[in-house]
């Protein structure tokens, strides 16, 4: 293990791996940051906004910017008010400057291409390191925007001595001490999980690092089996979808440990992950705390060593470390037992309600415990002020959804809480999908569930088709009907399905994209409807124009069935057509 500030010691060897995929040498590693160091020390940049995609050359970014006496400023996605404030860095460090200059964050000359020093020779990178030199200063600062997932988002200050006690901590606690073993994440190093697990604790115990994101479980699986032993550092939202259909013997013996946090393991999720792999290492914390307590195989979490613990007069947990930067109150309810505690619920997340307290979190784990649910978010109405549930449905929910309606199956649910509920704090409003939106972290935006109850879902999301021959002497959409359509309501409540007049109001809105499918439709010719479009349905709707006829053939298809089709033939009323 190596301290974080010392990384750059020469008693370190130069050829232990840094980077997988391409592979890079501690010598690669350590040249490309000199080189980076010294650019940005000659500009005089003191402060550097980061965007990257590859790990190790994040890693490099903020070394360097460190090493040269900047503050780097770790934007959590490219949002526009998130590059707004990434625009008031000297400048941007980026592995894609195109995304950066399409922000229009600049005028392009302070877009600075980290890739672009790493592919420089090696005679014109150099080597400017001394001895007295090498050492990153303790007081070295990253700025950490949180997400705003809950409400405003916050500036969070970490400098690299924090970092660095909290990465040797961990090191010294995580129940997995492979000498040499790849880390794969699902995490952007970005936020604070990440930064954390996917900068931190690599550099410190010398794992290699898987440089690309695996933000989908092939991706993450297909990672992990291309090394002999693997770390995965993943947020509960991804290991949920892993399932026990998968291959599993591929990794057998090649998993050393997995790490989770962003939200509480289901406990299904970890014993499957046990039974295959390893059983998770699951970790409680935030921006502001760092990491807090960590659990494994029990409800009890139990503090990392140096961490202490308290609860204000509401219960409500608080928490100082070497790493917190002083002591931080959460929203979280605990009940502290053993050394540890158990985790209520967060403040934040007690409502009252008719004079009656209401855990939120409590009504989504009931509602999880349901053969029907895969995920489920339970918020207050933004309307109404009513308790309302955004859930998404499995595949034996989604059958019970097209086979019953999601008026029968928000019945089905609401029976099942009220065998725990007071009648009166049931939920009163539903909304229904495949998936929720969750982020990296797990979350759920605040402005996400405003939007699914406040704005009716009319059309599938249309993608333009990835095959090519669709394409060809034509267009072709591709999009899954939302389990939640507007029209199910009426058309039928006990067997839903898409009304013939909103198929072809689908075709007329995917034509009005181009300019000849904007003009008057003066008739429909030959329309056939031939199968039901169906929620979670995906169709696909194609286009063929003919401008000589100034008319419009469509069809639309489920697999390869077809369920609708017909011409639209465009002109002016009272002309020719």
């Amino acid at each position: 293990m190596q301290k974080l500030t010392q990384i750059f010691s020469p008693t370190l060897n130069s050829d232990d791996l840094i980077a997988v995929s391409p592979d890079w040498t501690r010598a690669d590693f350590n040249r490309t940051v000199f080189a980076l160091s010294g650019r940005l020390k000659a500009a005089g940049v003191r402060s550097a906004a980061l965007w990257f995609e590859d790990a190790a050359l994040f890693a490099c970014a903020v070394l360097a910017a460190w090493h040269a006496g900047a503050e780097v400023w770790l934007l959590p996605n490219l949002a526009a008010e998130n590059t707004e404030w990434g625009g008031g860095a000297d400048v941007w460090l980026t592995d894609v400057p195109s995304e950066i200059a399409a922000k229009n964050v600049s005028d392009g000359l302070n877009i600075w291409s980290a890739a672009d020093v790493a592919r420089m020779p090696s005679e014109n990178i150099g080597n400017s390191l001394n001895h007295e030199d090498f050492r990153i200063p303790a007081a070295a600062r990253a700025l950490l925007k949180t997400s705003g997932s809950s409400g405003a988002s916050q500036i969070v200050v970490k400098t690299a001595a924090q970092m660095e006690a909290e990465a040797w901590m961990l090191a010294q606690t995580l129940p997995f001490q492979e000498d040499v073993a790849t880390v794969a994440g699902s995490v952007s190093p970005q936020h604070m999980y990440g930064f954390t697990f996917r900068f931190a604790l690599v550099l410190t115990m010398g794992w290699p690092m898987v440089r690309a994101q695996c933000v989908y479980p092939e991706t993450l699986l297909a990672a992990a089996a291309a090394q002999e032993k693997s770390v995965w550092i993943a947020s509960p939202a991804l290991l949920n979808r892993l399932g026990a259909n998968r291959n599993w013997n591929a990794l057998e013996g090649r998993v050393a440990g997995i790490v989770s946090a962003g939200g509480a393991l289901p406990d299904d999720t970890a014993d499957l992950l046990a039974q295959y792999a390893v059983r998770p290492f699951e970790i409680y914390g935030s921006t502001e705390t760092g990491v807090a307590a960590w659990r494994s195989g029990s409800a009890l979490w139990q503090p990392l060593p140096e961490v202490v613990l308290a609860q204000n007069d509401a219960g409500a947990l608080s928490v100082a470390s070497p790493w917190s930067g002083g002591r931080f109150q959460t929203a979280d309810l605990v009940e502290m037992q053993n050394g540890g505690f158990t985790l209520l619920g967060r403040q934040d997340r007690i409502i009252k309600f008719e004079d009656k307290r209401v855990s939120l979190t409590e009504i989504e784990h009931k509602l999880l415990a349901h053969d029907w649910i895969a995920d489920a978010h339970c918020g207050v109405h933004p309307q109404h002020g009513r308790i309302a549930v955004w859930a998404a449905l499995n595949a034996e929910g989604i059958e019970a959804l097209r086979g019953q309606g999601r008026a029968a199956v928000a019945a089905v649910l609401k029976r099942h809480l009220a065998g725990s509920l007071d009648k009166v704090v049931l939920p009163r409003y539903w909304r229904f999908a495949d998936a929720l939106p969750r982020n990296t972290q797990s979350k759920i935006a605040a402005a996400d569930f405003q939007t699914a109850f406040t704005e009716a879902q009319t059309s599938p999301v249309w993608m333009p088709s990835e095959n090519p021959a669709a394409q060809e002497n034509g267009f072709e959409f591709v999009g899954k009907v939302p389990l939640d359509l507007a029209y199910f309501g009426g058309h039928f409540a006990g067997f839903p399905l898409v009304p013939g007049v909103v198929e072809l109001q689908w075709v007329r809105d995917l034509a009005a994209q181009f300019e000849w499918g904007r003009q008057s439709v003066v008739r429909v010719e030959n329309l056939k409807y031939q199968q039901f479009v169906r929620p979670n349905d995906t169709v696909a709707v194609r286009l063929d124009y003919d401008a000589g006829k100034n008319r419009l053939t469509f069809k639309m298809t489920n697999s390869d069935a077809v369920c609708a089709g017909g011409r639209l033939v465009f002109g002016t009323f009272g002309g020719n057509g």
